[in-house]
């Protein structure tokens, strides 16, 4: 179930670059800081990259992301990236114990038990974060792409609003 609901949200933001074009990806914006929607997409895209490597090595560690630029610039690329993740994520079963490693201070490393499953969760709630500031940048800058009415909002506020 898990890596289902990342797919669901992934494949929200492929069909959102769907309709972008490569000018609107990479367009800083003034409403996001001068960052671009491809810089927050890099941003997602690349804790799903740690949490796969993570996988494998048995530490995730987040701030060692690649931070390639191609991903915030070349959107066709990028839907590659995103669906060789999605396709990844398709048809995992398996949760596993892993390290999560991180540091504040940059020097002291900090390391604590965590699982695969549980930095699914944390992604799923991490990337609708960024969907939802993708969403604002895009209304602002771009309102005519069509953006579905849950985009970028949590699960359980979806929830709550249908009661």
């Amino acid at each position: 179930m898990l890596p289902q609901t990342n797919v669901e949200v992934l494949t929200q933001l492929t069909d959102l670059l769907g309709q972008m074009s490569d000018e609107q990806y990479k367009k800083p914006l003034k409403q996001l800081h001068d960052n671009s929607i491809g810089q927050h997409v890099r941003h997602i895209v690349e804790f799903y990259q740690c949490l796969l490597k993570g996988y494998i090595s048995g530490t995730v560690n987040y701030d060692n992301r690649e931070r390639k630029a191609q991903i915030e610039t070349d959107r066709y690329f990028t839907l590659q990236v995103l669906g060789a993740i999605i396709g990844k994520l398709t048809f995992w079963e398996e949760d596993k114990v892993l390290s999560l490693a991180t540091s504040y201070d940059g020097e002291e490393l900090l390391e604590m038990p965590t699982s695969f499953n549980r930095e699914l969760v944390y992604l799923i709630e991490h990337t609708i974060h960024h969907l939802a500031i993708i969403k604002i940048g895009l209304n602002e800058a771009f309102p005519m792409i069509e953006i579905p009415e849950n985009f970028g909002v949590a699960y359980s506020t979806i929830r709550f609003k249908e009661k």
